[in-house]
Parts: structure tokens; sequence; C-alpha cells
């Protein structure tokens, strides 16, 4: 249904904690690569392309220790990544991206579209699948209770989102600012976990 590319011009993965992988995140061929993503020449990540019905994923090739080993406690960490969402035609988009937190680096089976190339009709919502994602939502999907067509949601196994908001962002003075996804402009999203507060 849609022709679109999305563009990650940068994602830094920045991990506050000495203790998951002494801080260091290095994209220097360690990355898994399927599907219809890739890499340009100017070292852009490309997770689609003007394909109808496809989905790409760039998943980093090695395990990140999240769980401290000793108490089975998640470590607290914040990733960092700027993005754009173009399309070939200004009124057709996809349904959105996500940064997904997976046991593999890769998600096989999984269907584009409103599936967001994470989970397919037979597997959405199994506590099986071990996946947590913020999903960049830009279509409103009534079968997964979607507030609207351009928030972001945290999923746990699948995309009935645990919690949502409408896409914006909070001013110095204290003000929230609407932001359309659908911009083809680069935009920053700041995702943070915090290990204490869970």
């Amino acid at each position: 249904m849609s022709w679109l590319i999305m563009l990650v011009l940068l994602f830094l993965l920045n991990l506050v904690s000495s203790d998951i992988n002494q801080g260091q995140f290095s994209f220097d061929s360690y990355l898994n690569v399927d599907g219809v993503a890739g890499i340009d020449s100017s070292g852009l990540f490309k997770l689609t392309n003007f394909t109808r019905q496809t989905e790409g994923h760039i998943f980093y090739k090695n395990p990140i220790q999240f769980k401290n080993s000793t108490n089975g406690s998640v470590f607290s960490f914040p990733t960092t990544s700027i993005f754009a969402i173009v399309s070939e035609y200004p009124t057709l988009f996809g349904h959105g991206l996500a940064f997904v937190v997976s046991p593999n680096n890769g998600i096989p089976g999984a269907l584009p579209s409103q599936y967001l190339g994470l989970f397919n009709q037979s597997n959405n919502g199994n506590n099986s699948n071990h996946i947590v994602a913020v999903e960049l939502d830009i279509i409103m999907s009534s079968e997964f209770n979607d507030i609207n067509d351009n928030h972001v949601g945290i999923d746990i196994n699948g995309l009935n989102s645990m919690v949502s908001a409408p896409i914006r962002y909070f001013t110095d003075e204290g003000k929230f600012i609407n932001v359309s996804l659908i911009r083809e402009d680069p935009l920053q999203i700041w995702v943070e976990y915090n290990g204490m507060k869970k």
C-alpha cells in the first residue's frame, strides 16, 4: 500500500550504565540487515524503499546485556535516533517505524504495513515474542486500538500499545508542541529506560 522510504540519518546508542558493554556501542560491521533495508553510499540507513508492502530491519549483531546476571534487574539505558520518513508520493505514506529490543537480530515472519515489520497475524500479542518496541505510528489501526494517526507507543510482544501518546515535544517554557511525523524533515527521538523505576 505504501511507497515508503525511511531514512535513519543517525542512530547512536549511548548506554549510561558502565555495567552494560562498558558504555560502548559501535556499528563497525556489526549490523544484521534484512528485507529491503540497507545502508547507502553516504552511510544513511534505509529501512525500506519505494516497493509496495515491504519491510526492512537493521539490528546490531552482537548481544547487548540488558539484564544484571546476578539479580535479573534490567539496566537503565538511553538511545537517540534522528530519522526522516520520506514518501514517493506526497499523500501516501507507510505505517511507521520502531526502535526494537529483541532476543534475536532478526524477526522472521514479520509482516509490513500495520504490523510494522515486527509481528504477524498469528504471533501478535504472544508472550513468547520477548520483543519491546517504541513505535512511531502514522496510520490509525483500529485493530490495535491506536489513539490516532500520529503517535508514539510502547509495545510489549504485540502492537496493542501498553502506553501511547500523540507526537509532540515539551518546550523549556512548559508548552507542548504537536509534531507531524509526515513531514520528510529530520526528527529526533529519545528513548530511555529507567531500570530503578521500571
